[in-house]
């Protein structure tokens, strides 16, 4: 699988591929600062796309041969999402789609791309039903098959709560928790 944004939600998104068995799960963010993090969670190949000469898509397409079976956007951004498509393999490759767009923001690519098999998704909250999936998620939780603890990257008090704004902007924190 490759994962676009190394974020609070694509580092569990990292964590959810290795869970269900994925042998290589590519990371692509242009903060070098989150390969540590992410790879404590299971990601195996790192790419920033601000060192990549030419086509980030071919790239990604030789680095896991041929394609990766799922992408993920879990950046929002409108160009990222393409790519996370175009980068899914020929045939069956999947893209899903976590990431919120800008209102009014729309998604394109050239028909070929979905008529050769890819296929775009999105989804909601991970597609997690919160009556039936939350209590086995904190059961994977306190079972240690899952790790949430280290997305914490700062605890701040409630007179703090702006500088925990400026921290996520600057790509400073994964989670910042308000303790009051």
């Amino acid at each position: 699988g490759i994962v676009f944004g190394l974020g609070g939600i694509g580092l569990n998104v990292i964590q959810g591929l290795k869970l269900a068995g994925a042998d290589q799960i590519v990371g692509v963010d242009l903060n070098p600062g989150k390969v540590e993090m992410a790879k404590r969670f299971g990601m195996t190949d790192f790419v920033n796309p601000s060192e990549i000469e030419g086509d980030l898509v071919a790239h990604l397409v030789e680095l896991t041969g041929g394609g990766a079976d799922y992408t993920f956007d879990a950046t929002g951004n409108v160009n990222v999402m393409r790519t996370a498509l175009e980068a899914a393999h020929k045939g069956w490759g999947e893209s899903i789609i976590i990431g919120v767009a800008p209102a009014g923001a729309e998604i394109s690519t050239r028909p070929f791309q979905l008529v050769t098999g890819r296929s775009w998704r999105g989804t909601a909250f991970g597609g997690a039903s919160g009556r039936t999936d939350v209590p086995k998620i904190v059961d994977w939780y306190m079972d240690g098959k899952i790790e949430i603890d280290p997305m914490i990257t700062h605890k701040l008090s409630l007179d703090e709560i702006n500088h925990g704004f400026d921290l996520m902007h600057e790509g400073k924190s994964i989670r910042a928790v308000v303790e009051f």
